[in-house]
C-alpha cells in the first residue's frame, strides 16, 4: 500500500474533471473490496410486489432489517419506531441497495478496463465513486468493529500483526474518500495534472 504521505489522492483537472493514481496494488485493494460489496448488496433477494405499479417503482416484500450487520450498516433502518421504519424499508430498500451497488459495480469496472495506473472521471462518475468508497469503508468499519477507540487500539498493533494491514487499508480509504471530498468542493484547478493515459467513466 502507498504511503499516504506520498500519495496525492484525488485532483480537480476542470470543472467536470478529476484524476487520481493508484499503486498495482491499490488497484488490487479497491478491485476486491468493490467485488465483496457488490456481492453482499445482493445477497437479500427482493420479494417483488405482485401489484405491477409497486414493481415498477421497485417496492418489495421486505420490511424487516438485514441480519447482516454490514447490511443493515449500508441499510439502516430510517425511524426508531418499527412499523413507521418497515413501511419505509418496502419502499425503499430495492432502491436504495440498486443504487449503492451500481456504484460499486462503476467502480470495479473501470479499474478492470484500464491496464493503467491513471484513472479520469467525470462529475457523475466522481460522484459515484464517492458513493463506492464510502460503503466500502462502512461495510470495513463494521467487520473491524470500529469506535472512537479503534485508531488508539490499531495503533498499538504490530506490524507483522494481520490487522494491522486491515487497518491501514481502513484508514487509506477514508484518507481517499476525504481527497476526493475536497476535490469536488476545490474551486481551484490543478493545471499540472498529466491526464495522457487517462480515461473518463
Amino acid at each position: 500500500m502507498t504511503s499516504k504521505k506520498a500519495a496525492k489522492g484525488f485532483k480537480r483537472i476542470d470543472e467536470e474533471s478529476f484524476t487520481v493514481n493508484f499503486s498495482p496494488s491499490e488497484r488490487e485493494v479497491l478491485i476486491n473490496l468493490s467485488g465483496q460489496l457488490i456481492e453482499i448488496l445482493a445477497e437479500r433477494v427482493d420479494v417483488l410486489d405482485e401489484d405491477p405499479l409497486a414493481q415498477m417503482v421497485g417496492i418489495t416484500g421486505h420490511d424487516s432489517p438485514p441480519d447482516d450487520a454490514v447490511l443493515l450498516r449500508l441499510l439502516p433502518n430510517a425511524y426508531a419506531d418499527p412499523v413507521d421504519s418497515a413501511e419505509f424499508r418496502r419502499y425503499t430498500e430495492s432502491t436504495l441497495r440498486s443504487k449503492k451497488r451500481l456504484h460499486a459495480m462503476e467502480m470495479r469496472s473501470l479499474l478492470l478496463q484500464l491496464g493503467a495506473s491513471k484513472i479520469l472521471l467525470d462529475r457523475k462518475g466522481a460522484q459515484a465513486w464517492l458513493g463506492a468508497l464510502n460503503d466500502i469503508r462502512l461495510a470495513l468499519g463494521v467487520r473491524l468493529n470500529a469506535n472512537e477507540h479503534t485508531y488508539e487500539y490499531f495503533e498499538l498493533l504490530s506490524p507483522e500483526d494481520p490487522m494491522a494491514a486491515v487497518f491501514a487499508v481502513y484508514s487509506w480509504l477514508g484518507w481517499l474518500q476525504e481527497s476526493l471530498v475536497n476535490a469536488l468542493m476545490d474551486n481551484e484547478v490543478d493545471n499540472e495534472v498529466d491526464i495522457e493515459g487517462a480515461r473518463f467513466e
